[in-house]
């Protein structure tokens, strides 16, 4: 009960740092004519006597639909599902907080992102910035970028080598990422990883700069991984090319086949303004804020008791 009235405080003080902000809350739909096709993510079938819709792995396309028609700073804060996620620190129905900041780079989301989290928790430490490539030089003494991909194998623990595949460069990156370095980030800081890969690009755009790296970012508290965010990719041809690549990595995984969805790409069509968003999970922030271990000790109704 303690964990479900500190639910409502830490919800309430999310909705107050945006609105202070003016950030517009806006509702978003909780099912979807289309899957993702984001090869990692199962998205549940919601089957009816006339339609077939899927629950939604995240509001991101909706928002960004919403973008594209001038609505401005927004945010959507409530349930998102996904398939096959299953265990302390992942449930098939969990809380995500989404939101968008109008001409804003990535680097100043991260920083403002920063500044909710110490807002909610109490002081956590100083923003410490690490690279993608900063991770594996410091950690594997390789770099990711440039290494064999039969380097980054040899350095995986022998336990965990029968669950990867030995060719495939961005499951075993984020191998590590999840396993090896992010849970010994963020102790007195708040870890803010950036300049992944452009294979790990997601809906980031490239650095002009240096296309090999892409402006994306991941911040980490305490071992737990609890925000993503990109300055927005908001080309229709690359998001188009991007779509494909994904599907053949979904055949490549055994995965079934997701036809892009079209209502996106039509607003894409129409214009996304510069742009950067973030994605926060709100039930790892509460694993932080009081202490627990599993997600199963800090909602309602976790799946297993549902």
């Amino acid at each position: 009960m303690a964990a479900l009235r500190l639910r409502a405080d830490l919800k309430s003080e999310i909705r107050a740092f945006l609105s202070e902000r003016d950030i517009l809350e806006v509702d978003t739909p909780r099912i979807a004519g289309s899957a993702a096709t984001d090869p990692q993510i199962t998205c549940f079938a919601v089957e009816g006597s006339r339609s077939h819709f899927w629950l939604i792995p995240s509001p991101e396309f909706h928002l960004k639909r919403l973008l594209c028609a001038g609505l401005g700073d927004i945010y959507s804060f409530g349930p998102v599902f996904r398939d096959e996620e299953w265990g302390p620190l992942h449930e098939p129905e969990f809380t995500l907080l989404e939101y968008y900041r109008m001409g804003m780079t990535g680097a100043a989301l991260a920083e403002e992102v920063a500044g909710l989290l110490t807002r909610l928790l109490g002081e956590i430490g100083p923003v410490e910035r690490i690279s993608f490539a900063e991770l594996f030089e410091g950690e594997l003494g390789i770099d990711p970028f440039e290494a064999p991909v039969q380097a980054l194998w040899e350095r995986v623990a022998t336990e965990h080598r029968d669950h990867l595949p030995r060719t495939d460069r961005g499951l075993l990156w984020d191998f590590f990422l999840g396993n090896v370095f992010y849970p010994r980030l963020g102790g007195k800081t708040i870890a803010v990883i950036h300049d992944f890969p452009a294979e790990q690009a997601a809906l980031a755009r490239l650095r002009p700069d240096n296309p090999l790296v892409s402006e994306r970012f991941e911040i980490v508290v305490r071992g737990l991984e609890i925000a993503n965010g990109y300055h927005e990719l908001n080309d229709p041809e690359e998001q188009i090319r991007r779509f494909e690549i994904e599907r053949r990595a979904r055949a490549r995984l055994g995965r079934a086949d997701v036809e892009p969805d079209t209502r996106y790409l039509l607003a894409l069509d129409a214009g996304l303004p510069d742009c950067s968003g973030v994605a926060i999970g709100f039930d790892r922030i509460m694993l932080l804020a009081t202490g627990a271990q599993t997600l199963s000790e800090v909602v309602a109704f976790p799946a297993a008791r549902a």
